[in-house]
């Protein structure tokens, strides 16, 4: 054999030198997953133990998975209570997670499980109503991604086909309520230079298919909403944490909070409207502002209304033909009117029309 054809020793670079630096990004990246999933359940459990800012949460089983594609906390038995807020709620739910992609930290997905129990307490002047929902829902999700240098990040949720039942515990009745899909967006609100508007945030808001079953109808408009739309944008909220929706609404009516809504379109019954303007909470807890509103088959409506007896025939008659007319001197389509919806020391003005009166929220 001659020395041109003598056999080689030694290591093959070629093939051993990329295999060693996959190992070793390998080992790098698991490490890191590892070290990072164990930070984040030292995180879960501190904040749990020390129920910050009046929430208690706990679960039955609680675990780390997801290695290698995604870092997920998996609950079995999760459960949430404010016992100090003044609705006293609770939630509890068969299971929850939490995942994140191990390159981006800064976005959470949360998933629930199908079912929901929420007791909570009602106010009722004197006393108190304890009362319970029980939910089931075919997806509910929800995207958090944090937002650099922003008070609050961009949030959506995403829930189908919901099914829930509320129970009063004062009357001892229930109603039960089904929705095909309910989608929330909300973020800061910025300029549009992106800077940010100090305690304002816009969301986006859809609810399809909803159906009301109760021992009541609700009055002219009936049990079933077809869609509701609505982009908004909220002002003054207050720079505080609160796990209570009634001390929030307390504290953003104190502040002289408004709702600006940009564009609102419902198709509830004979009602089918698009509307723009302003609502905030007056002392009584009961919403007021004005929204210009245009209606379509506007007719319809007056009549329906009419026959229900909440408003007297004469009235409807003549304020709709001078709706109609001051439309079509605006150029509206002849289906078509403009009018004003007006909320106003606990009654809704239709127009002219004085339709209903307005309870408190809460």
């Amino acid at each position: 054999m001659t020395a041109g054809t003598e056999p080689k020793s030694g290591i093959r670079w070629g093939i051993a030198g990329p295999a060693l630096a996959f190992i070793a990004l390998v080992a790098i990246y698991t490490v890191y997953w590892f070290s990072v999933t164990g930070e984040i359940r030292k995180q879960v459990e501190e904040f749990s133990a020390k129920s910050q800012h009046g929430l208690v949460t706990g679960w039955g089983e609680f675990s780390m998975r997801g290695y290698p594609y995604r870092i997920e906390a998996a609950f079995m038995q999760p459960a949430a209570s404010a016992p100090d807020a003044p609705e006293a709620w609770e939630w509890r739910s068969e299971r929850a997670s939490v995942s994140l992609l191990p390159y981006n930290l800064r976005h959470a997905v949360l998933t629930l499980g199908r079912e929901h129990l929420i007791r909570y307490r009602e106010p009722l002047g004197r006393g108190f109503s304890q009362n319970e929902i029980r939910a089931t829902a075919e997806k509910a999700q929800a995207s958090y991604v944090d937002l650099k240098d922003m008070p609050f990040g961009r949030l959506a949720i995403d829930i189908n086909e919901l099914d829930a039942q509320h129970i009063r515990g004062a009357s001892n009745t229930s109603e039960r309520a089904k929705l095909t899909r309910f989608q929330l967006h909300t973020r800061p609100a910025t300029t549009d230079q992106d800077e940010l508007i100090p305690a304002a945030y816009d969301f986006a808001l859809r609810a399809e298919g909803v159906t009301v079953e109760s021992e009541h109808r609700v009055p002219v408009l009936g049990n079933d909403m077809s869609h509701l739309l609505m982009q908004a944008r909220l002002r003054d909220v207050p720079d505080t944490r609160h796990v209570s929706a009634i001390e929030l609404l307390d504290a953003w009516r104190d502040t002289g909070g408004t709702l600006a809504i940009s564009d609102l379109i419902v198709k509830w019954g004979p009602l089918d409207l698009t509307a723009n303007g302003e609502l905030s909470l007056d002392r009584k807890n009961r919403p007021e502002g004005r929204l210009n509103a245009r209606v379509t088959d506007f007719k319809s409506l007056v009549e329906a209304m009419t026959a229900e007896g909440l408003v007297k025939e004469d009235e409807a008659r003549i304020a709709l033909a001078g709706l109609i007319l001051v439309s079509q001197f605006q150029g509206n389509r002849s289906d078509e009117v403009q009018v004003p919806i007006i909320m106003e020391k606990g009654r809704l003005y239709l127009g002219p029309l004085a339709v209903a009166r307005l309870s408190p929220l809460y």
